[in-house]
């Protein structure tokens, strides 16, 4: 086996749709992936528990499990292995389900295709690099315990990467809470501190600490979100300014927090550098707290 080989266990009970994966990575002998198939979970918990495996491909209902069920049992067995699972068009919401609970994406059968097939295992394998690399602690702000700007430079840059190989979708997302040196500078330290912890705090419950947010500068965050899907995206914005206002209730502030908000999104197709995707997330910025 190449040294470059990427060891991909597919647990899929159903023979026709294992031909179509297998078909499909045969297409790709260039991504690496090196594809063995087993047709349950006990199988595949086996080779799990004997076996070195670098991802996981998941079918979420087989004969011994169904739902949920299936995924937390993998991934209890192998919890430093990346889960991509597979599901039908029907059970879409399951599959979120699956993501929000530590699987690095799905894949809908009957739409998988060599590109979106690669991609999403390419995609799975670096974020699940991103989030290891998280744990690095020169990379964590103190104060926010989010990304600091050192390690938000170095994972943002592995997403630039990533999109440009797989021409997936990029966003950057730019918050700023206006006015935090008057706080800081007229009601004290410790309020400013406070300030910037409840932005933390709205971010984590908006962005569920996937992917790459950080403070990147004093009063100043920014959070990146990779989807090689073109899929509706969920109102992002609408969902911070609801965490925010039930965070920044739960004490008295003088005066009111003022926070701006700004997008841009990386099209690999014109590629460009993390910073100037930066300025223009924050040039795009306009005030969004207080409605």
């Amino acid at each position: 086996m190449p040294v470059s080989s990427i060891r991909t266990l597919l647990i899929e009970d159903n023979r026709p749709d294992a031909k179509v994966i297998q078909e499909v990575l045969a297409e790709s002998p260039e991504a690496g992936f090196e594809l063995e198939w087993v047709d349950g979970l006990a199988k595949g918990l086996q080779k799990l528990n004997s076996e070195p495996v670098d991802l996981v491909l998941l079918d979420l209902h087989l004969p011994e499990s169904r739902g949920l069920d299936t995924f937390f049992t993998t991934h209890a067995c192998a919890p430093a292995v990346p889960i991509v699972v597979l599901t039908c068009l029907d059970d879409r919401e399951l599959a979120l389900k699956a993501v929000r609970n530590g699987a690095q994406d799905y894949l809908v059968k009957g739409q998988v295709d060599r590109r979106t097939l690669v991609r999403s295992m390419q995609y799975a394998l670096v974020r699940h690099r991103m989030q290891i690399q998280q744990e690095n602690p020169s990379w964590k702000d103190d104060l926010t315990k989010l990304l600091n700007r050192q390690g938000f430079l170095v994972l943002g840059e592995q997403l630039l990467r990533l999109a440009d190989t797989s021409r997936g979708k990029l966003t950057l997302f730019y918050v700023g809470l206006d006015g935090w040196e008057r706080v800081d500078e007229v009601h004290g330290r410790e309020l400013g501190d406070a300030a910037l912890r409840t932005i933390a705090a709205a971010l984590r419950e908006t962005f569920h600490d996937s992917e790459v947010a950080a403070r990147v500068g004093g009063h100043q965050f920014a959070f990146m979100s990779y989807s090689f899907l073109a899929q509706a995206q969920p109102n992002t914005k609408d969902s911070f300014v609801a965490a925010l206002q039930a965070h920044s209730h739960r004490r008295q502030w003088p005066d009111p927090l003022t926070v701006s908000w700004g997008v841009a999104v990386y099209d690999p197709t014109r590629p460009f550098g993390l910073a100037t995707l930066m300025q223009r997330a924050e040039a795009q910025a306009r005030l969004i707290f207080p409605q």
